[in-house]
C-alpha cells in the first residue's frame, strides 16, 4: 500500500480515531500520538503520501512522536525533514507555532514577533511579523492557505497587504491566531511575500515606507528609536550639544537605529540615524571621528559611506569598523600599530582606510589593540601586546593582523577596557570561553593571577557573551546568567560586599550575580572596570559598583548590587564611552 487518505486526524474527543490500530502498511513499527488522540498504530510506517484535510489537536509535551518518515509533530509545530525521500504530507491547515515548517510548499520566514514589542536587529522582519515563501507556486482559485500560529503577532489592529490582488483574514481559534490567505492573483515560488502593517501605522516613518513589488519595503530607515544619553559631558562625545554632565537620561535630538559600543574610556562616540550609515561626536585631536578634520563636535555627525556593519565596538584611540562588504576600515591614532596597516607609529589618519582584505565580519577594539573575526572562523589581532594580549604566545606588538590558531571563533566581547594592560576575550562556536593576557586581579577566570599570552579555556562550554574590564570581566551563560571576575574593590562584581580591599573581594573565578534574564550582548564596564553596566531581557538597565553619573542614578552612591536605572522597560541596545548612550524604543 503505498497511499493512505485520511480527510482527517481526530482528537479523542470527536470520536473513534480514523486509522485502526494495528495499521500495517510495510512493516516497520511506529507510532502515532497526536494531540490528545494516542493510536498506538502497532505496525504503521507511511512512506508513499499522507493526506490530511486538517492536523490538529494539542502537540504532545514529551516525546517526538512520528507520523510516517520525515515527519515529525513537536512542541513547537511541524517538522518535515526529508521530504524528497520519505513522502509528502498535504494540508489545508497547519497547526503550531510553525517555527520548523519548512520544505512542504511554503516555509515561514519570520515567526514569533510581536509588533508591539521591537528589538535592535533585522526590524523589517519583526516589524511585518510574518514572511511567507512558497516552494511552489500557488494559483489563483486553487484554495486558501490557511495558517494558525501562536504568538504571531498578527492579531489586532494589523491591516494586510498580502500581495496584489490578495485577500488576507485572521480569526482566532484554539490554537491560536488563524491567518487565511486567498489568492485572487497567482503567488509565486520563491517570492518574499509579507504580511506587514501599513504606513499609517508607523506615525514616525511616514515617507520612508514604499511598496516593492508585491510586498512592503522599509527604506534604510527601517523602526527609528529614541537615542538617549547621560555621564560625562567633557568633549562632547554623548552627542547632547554641549558639555554638560548628566547624571539622568536625556534625549537627543532625532531619530536613529543603532548605537556603537566603545570602550569604557572613549572620548568620542558612534551612532547610526539610518541602516548602513556611521555618525560621530565628541574629542576629535587624532582624527578619530572618521570626518577628515580634526574638529570637536558636540551633535553627531555623519561619516562617509552607507554600508557601515554595526558588528564592532569601537576602541578610544582607532576606531575599525566592518562595511556590509566584507571590508574593514580604520583611522585615529597608531602610537602602537593599532591600526593595522603596517604603518609607523607616528601615522594619524582622519578618514577611514581599509585594511587589507574582503571577508572581515566584526571587530573590537581593546586597549590600544584590535581583534577581528573573518566569515571562516579565524581569529586576528594586532597592536599592544606588552603582557601578551594578542594571544600569539609572545609580548611582541604587531603592526598587521596576525592569525590566532583556531578556525572555530565565533564572539569577541561585546564592550572592552581602554588600559593598555588589561586582558583579552573570545568565545568559541563550541560555546567555550577563552581568555588571555595581564591578570593581576584574576579578572581572567582562572582561579589565579597568572599571565597568559595564550588563549586558554575559562570552565564551562554554555557561555554566550563576554565584556573583559581592566580590572574585572563579565561573562553570560546561555541559560540566562550573568557571571562576575576579578577586582571588588569599589563593589563592581555586584556581590552586595560593600566597598572592600582589591584582596578581599577578589574573585580569581567566575562568580554569579542573581538574575535568569541577563541580556549578555547589552553590558557594559564604565569607570576603569570598578563599575558594570547591564540590560536584561525585559529592556531594564542596570548598573552597580563606582558609579557616577554615568549609573543614570541622579545621584553618585555607590551600589554593591544591581540598582535599576528609573523604571524604564523599553531600553534597546547601550553603548558610548565616558558619556553613556543608550536606544530607547518609541
Amino acid at each position: 500500500m503505498s497511499q493512505i487518505n485520511v480527510n482527517r486526524i481526530k482528537d479523542s474527543n470527536e470520536g473513534a480515531p480514523d486509522f485502526p490500530s494495528g495499521v500495517n502498511v510495510s512493516g516497520v513499527t511506529s507510532t502515532v500520538t497526536l494531540g490528545v488522540t494516542n493510536l498506538n498504530t502497532t505496525n504503521l510506517n507511511v512512506s508513499g503520501v499522507v493526506t490530511a484535510t486538517t492536523l490538529d489537536g494539542s502537540l504532545p509535551t514529551t516525546g517526538t512522536p512520528t507520523l510516517g518518515l520525515g515527519v515529525t509533530i513537536n512542541t513547537s509545530g511541524v517538522n518535515i525533514s526529508g521530504v524528497a525521500t520519505a513522502g509528502i504530507v498535504s494540508a489545508t491547515t497547519l497547526y503550531g507555532d510553525g517555527s520548523n515548517l519548512t520544505g512542504i510548499g511554503m516555509s515561514i520566514t519570520a515567526l514569533n514577533y510581536n509588533p508591539a514589542v521591537f528589538s535592535q536587529g533585522s526590524h523589517l522582519a519583526k516589524a511585518i511579523g510574518i514572511g511567507l515563501t512558497f516552494n511552489q507556486a500557488v494559483k489563483a482559485g486553487s484554495g486558501n492557505v490557511t495558517l494558525s500560529l501562536a504568538n504571531a503577532g498578527v492579531a489586532g489592529t494589523v491591516v494586510e497587504n498580502f500581495g496584489v490582488g490578495n485577500s488576507v483574514s485572521y480569526s482566532t481559534g484554539p490554537y491560536g491566531t488563524i491567518i487565511t490567505i486567498t489568492p485572487t492573483a497567482d503567488l509565486s515560488a520563491g517570492q518574499n511575500y509579507h504580511l506587514s502593517y501599513p504606513s499609517g501605522a508607523f506615525t514616525n516613518i511616514g515617507g520612508d515606507v514604499s511598496y516593492v513589488g508585491t510586498a512592503y519595503t522599509f527604506k534604510g530607515r527601517d523602526l527609528i528609536d529614541e537615542l538617549w544619553g547621560w555621564g560625562a559631558g567633557s568633549y562632547g562625545s554623548g552627542g547632547w550639544n554641549n558639555q554638560v554632565e548628566y547624571s539622568s537620561p536625556i534625549q537627543i535630538p532625532g531619530s536613529w537605529v543603532h548605537v556603537y559600543q566603545g570602550m569604557e574610556g572613549n572620548l568620542s562616540n558612534y551612532f547610526a540615524k539610518n541602516t548602513g550609515e556611521l555618525w560621530s561626536a565628541g574629542y576629535n585631536t587624532t582624527g578619530v571621528l572618521g570626518l577628515n578634520d580634526r574638529v570637536r563636535y558636540s551633535s553627531p555627525v555623519q561619516v562617509p559611506g552607507t554600508t557601515w556593519s554595526t558588528s564592532a565596538v569601537v576602541g578610544r584611540s582607532a576606531p575599525v569598523i566592518p562595511k556590509t562588504d566584507g571590508t574593514l576600515w580604520a583611522w585615529g591614532r597608531n602610537n602602537q600599530g593599532q591600526l593595522g596597516l603596517s604603518q609607523t607609529d607616528n601615522l594619524e589618519l582622519s578618514s577611514p582606510t581599509q585594511i587589507p582584505g574582503t571577508t572581515w565580519s566584526s571587530a573590537v577594539g581593546i586597549g590600544y589593540r584590535i581583534f577581528a573575526l573573518k566569515t571562516n572562523g579565524t581569529l586576528w589581532s594586532w597592536g599592544y601586546n606588552e603582557y601578551g594580549q594578542l594571544g600569539q604566545n609572545n609580548r611582541t606588538k604587531c603592526s598587521s593582523p596576525v592569525q590566532i590558531p583556531g578556525t572555530t571563533w565565533a564572539k569577541l566581547p561585546v564592550a572592552c577596557a581602554e588600559n593598555a594592560p588589561a586582558g583579552s576575550a573570545a568565545i568559541k562556536t563550541d560555546g567555550t570561553l577563552w581568555t588571555w593576557g595581564n591578570n593581576p586581579a584574576g579578572s581572567l577566570g582562572h582561579n589565579n593571577r597568572t599571565l597568559y599570552s595564550s588563549p586558554t579555556q575559562v570552565p564551562g562550554t554554555n557561555w554566550s557573551n563576554v565584556a573583559c574590564g581592566t580590572k574585572a570581566f563579565m561573562a553570560t551563560k546561555t541559560d540566562g546568567t550573568l557571571w562576575v571576575m576579578g577586582d571588588n574593590e569599589r563593589g563592581a562584581l555586584g556581590q552586595n560586599e560593600g566597598p572592600g580591599s582589591s584582596s578581599s573581594g577578589l574573585r580569581s573565578s567566575p562568580t554569579q550575580i542573581p538574575g535568569t534574564n541577563w541580556d549578555g550582548t547589552q553590558m557594559k564596564l564604565p569607570a576603569n572596570s570598578e563599575g558594570m553596566m547591564a540590560m536584561k531581557t525585559d529592556g531594564t538597565i542596570w548598573v552597580w559598583g563606582h558609579i557616577g553619573s554615568w549609573a543614570g542614578q541622579n545621584n553618585t552612591t555607590l551600589r554593591s548590587s544591581p540598582v535599576q536605572i528609573g523604571s524604564d522597560t523599553s531600553w534597546l541596545k547601550i553603548g558610548g564611552g565616558i558619556a553613556i548612550n543608550a536606544l530607547k524604543r518609541v
